[in-house]
């Protein structure tokens, strides 16, 4: 950054001393002219990514996540206070990247909108009660535990505790989901069709 300077300095004496004789504008003169607005538009980058590299990691995509994250979290405790299901499924839709991928460790993998309808709405009355929740520094990744509940296909009640990872873009929208258990498969089936 120093050698930049001096360069700089040296042009700037330059163009001065030009512009200060009577020299009327010549090919010489122009070339000078875009040498120092070249280095002045270098030298603006450079402070640009210093002060970029002093400022740390961008915080901008942890705290959309993060927010996106805890609307996420509150819309599946309560899904009828956001309207229908398809209202329900219309927002969710927005926390999202199109195209994103919803996977089950039991029930395998789908699209967003239609693992979200089939989670919340699928043959059952359910909610998802979130008890923990992390998100890491520069918000690319999060996780939460969680309990859901409701009627299984039969009627009778059903609870099931378990993980999701999820990943996010640079603007903090989900790009992936995935949901894991602590039970076999066919135990996580049984209960959603069964109950407890």
């Amino acid at each position: 950054m120093g050698k930049t300077l001096i360069v700089m300095t040296a042009v700037l004496a330059l163009v001065a001393g030009a512009c200060a004789s009577d020299v009327t504008e010549s090919d010489e003169f122009r070339s000078a002219q875009q040498e120092l607005a070249d280095v002045e538009a270098r030298l603006t980058e450079v402070i640009a990514e210093r002060d970029a590299l002093a400022a740390g990691p961008s915080t901008d995509r942890y705290e959309k996540a993060s927010k996106n994250q805890a609307l996420l979290v509150e819309m599946m405790e309560d899904p009828a206070a956001y309207g229908s299901e398809d209202e329900w499924l219309d927002l969710v839709d927005m926390l999202a990247v199109p195209g994103t991928y919803y996977g089950d460790d039991a029930f395998g993998g789908v699209g967003w909108r239609a693992g979200w309808r089939n989670t919340m709405f699928g043959n059952v009355d359910a909610t998802i009660t979130t008890w923990q929740r992390w998100m890491s520094d520069d918000g690319s990744n999060a996780g939460s535990m969680w309990t859901w509940s409701g009627a299984a296909r039969n009627g009778e009640p059903f609870d099931l505790q378990g993980i999701e990872i999820s990943t996010f873009d640079e603007e903090g929208l989900y790009t992936g989901v995935t949901v894991y258990y602590p039970y076999d498969d066919a135990e996580v089936k049984r209960r959603f069709a069964e109950g407890n």
